[in-house]
């Protein structure tokens, strides 16, 4: 369930950038190769803008970087290589497409940037999660012997729960006499 949940989440977060960066302009397509100048450009400019434009860059693969390792057990790094990848796909689309945008390295560098930073910082928690997840004994909490449980508790435990209910009702309605007071 969790990792159902995750998955939503990283379309969620994901799907609304990826709809407004494709979304198509009035302007004229441009490529920016230089990744030094296309960041002094922004930074140097409206302060507001840059708030907007930094922001919503590292925002692109955020969600991605906070649950993709939930999903998929990915690390950092990973994350941010796929970030880096789907970012740079964008970037080509946005300029094959003829969508008026800004085909610039930067954004591919910041969009990664962004999935990376939220990698990092949920990675207690999906670690966490992850070796809750993992099979066999637990570190927190020694393994228990199968020879501490009765045979017929064993047995309970390990059928599926439509023969337990089975046995259950059948001993009900079965006409049998219940315990005895």
């Amino acid at each position: 369930m969790r990792r159902r949940l995750a998955l939503a989440g990283v379309i969620a977060g994901t799907l609304p950038w990826v709809v407004m960066i494709l979304v198509p302009t009035s302007r004229e397509r441009r490529v920016n190769l230089d990744p030094v100048q296309g960041l002094t450009d922004v930074l140097t400019g409206d302060p507001r803008a840059a708030v907007v434009q930094m922001g919503g860059n590292l925002a692109v693969f955020a969600a991605f970087g906070a649950l993709g390792p939930l999903r998929w057990r990915l690390s950092a790094w990973t994350v941010t290589g796929l970030a880096a990848l789907g970012s740079l796909i964008l970037e080509s689309l946005q300029y094959v497409l003829c969508l008026g945008r800004v085909s610039a390295v930067d954004d591919v560098i910041v969009n990664a940037l962004g999935a990376g930073l939220a990698a990092l910082l949920t990675r207690r928690w999906w670690l966490r999660n992850a070796e809750r997840d993992a099979p066999g004994p637990s570190r927190s909490a020694p393994a228990r012997p199968h020879t501490s449980l009765s045979r017929s508790v064993r047995r309970r435990c390990a059928a599926p729960w439509w023969r337990v209910s089975r046995r259950r009702s059948r001993t009900r309605t079965a006409g049998r006499p219940g315990p005895r007071s």
